[in-house]
Parts: C-alpha cells; sequence; structure tokens
C-alpha cells in the first residue's frame, strides 16, 4: 500500500494533515484492518488499534469514505478490530454525533482526558466526562 491509495481519508479532521499521515499511522499500529471494494480493490475503509497485547486496547481510528457508508463496513471493521484486539478493555474516543453508533456495538460511555499537540507543537489539554 502507497499513501496514494489512501488520498480522500481524514478530510474531517480540523487540521489538513500532512500527506502521508494516515499511511505512517497505519504502518505504526499494533492491528488494522482494511475494507476493499470487491471490483476496483480501493480501500474503503479502515481501522486502527493499538494493544499491549494483555489488558488493554485502543481503537485509534475508524473511517469509512462517504460513498460506502451505511453499509454495515464500520460496523464489520470495529467488531473484527475487537476481536483481534483480544484484551481485557477496548477503549475508543469518538465525537459526540457517534455515541449512538458505538453503543449500538457494545461500547459504553466513560469520563476520559486527552492532551493534544496541535500541528503549531503546543499543547492543549481537555476533560470529557460522560
Amino acid at each position: 500500500m502507497v499513501a496514494a491509495d489512501l488520498e480522500g481519508f481524514l478530510l474531517h479532521w480540523d487540521f489538513v494533515p500532512p500527506a502521508g499521515t494516515l499511511l505512517r499511522m497505519l504502518e505504526g499500529s499494533s492491528i488494522v484492518v482494511l475494507a476493499r471494494d470487491t471490483e476496483s480493490s480501493r480501500v474503503c475503509g479502515y481501522v486502527a488499534a493499538l494493544t499491549d497485547h494483555v489488558v488493554c486496547g485502543y481503537i485509534s481510528a475508524i473511517e469509512v469514505r462517504p460513498a460506502w457508508r451505511e453499509r454495515g463496513i464500520g460496523t464489520e471493521l470495529l467488531r473484527r478490530a475487537t476481536e483481534r484486539l483480544d484484551v481485557y478493555g477496548v477503549y475508543l474516543a469518538c465525537a459526540l454525533a457517534m455515541i449512538p453508533f458505538y453503543e449500538s456495538a457494545g461500547f459504553a460511555r466513560v469520563a476520559a482526558m486527552s492532551k493534544r499537540r496541535w500541528p503549531a507543537g503546543s499543547w492543549s489539554a481537555r476533560v470529557v466526562t460522560s
């Protein structure tokens, strides 16, 4: 796979990531599951996860191209990644609008903390509670 295979993803980010960001992220992930169109072999969705292989797994990203949404692809990507993680707890962060999707897949709301480095290099912290 090359960066060009992944063009068109990450458009929902609140900044434009440098070219090749998604490919580098997938290469650094513990688990990656891709969904490809059966006719064109084009990548139409992906899920990436990190894990310690015992206690904790983290779904770091999941995305399905708009033209392939509402077909169960995201649900299946999430199921396969969760199954492959095979750990005590699987965690993720999501936009508020996505909560019903994750709850339908068996995830529950929890309190969370985050610290994010913005492209300019500064850090910001946010507290999120359910």
